[in-house]
């Protein structure tokens, strides 16, 4: 069986905050609600309707709309193993958001959900916040909704991350 090869490219975004490291990473997080994978799959498994679903993942969603469904301390890693680094991973996303997007663009958008976001320091001490739009990710799929649910995150991303960084 030959497989189906589709080029998928996206812009990467990076902002320079004017903050330290840890003032970032708190504004970041005081942007965010917090749920676990494991505690949204609960609640979905025992929930009777979309919307009891719906409100529950509203109630987790932080000022951004967005939960923080993992967090991966990539700096940490790379610290222990005698490498002094800052680097934070956010795990970020919403159920609700997500429904919309496999809605108009089928299961094969569920790749890239939920989407990240990365807090780091560079060598000269400088700490950024990164991320990949949404948009150019989801445009080769060709459908006009997708699109627009795409576009609509990145304008999301780009405030959660210009929270982060002023």
């Amino acid at each position: 069986m030959r497989p189906t090869i589709t080029t998928i490219t996206t812009e990467h975004v990076d902002l320079l905050s004017g903050k330290d490291f840890s003032e970032t990473v708190k504004d970041l997080t005081a942007e965010l609600g917090k749920a676990s994978t494991e505690k949204l799959m609960d609640r979905l498994a025992s929930s009777q309707s979309w919307e009891a679903y719906a409100g529950e993942c509203a109630d987790f969603a932080g000022r951004s709309n967005l939960i923080e469904v993992g967090y991966l301390n990539w700096g940490r890693v790379l610290s222990l193993s005698g490498t002094p680094m800052k680097a934070a991973c956010f795990i970020v996303g919403n159920p609700l958001t997500a429904q919309k997007l496999l809605g108009a663009g089928g299961p094969q958008v569920g790749l890239y959900l939920p989407t990240k976001l990365l807090v780091f320091e560079d060598a000269e001490g400088a700490v950024h916040v990164s991320y990949d739009k949404f948009l150019p990710i989801m445009a080769p799929f060709g459908v006009a909704a997708l699109n627009q649910v795409a576009g609509a995150i990145d304008s999301v991303l780009d405030k959660l991350a210009t929270a982060a960084v002023d």
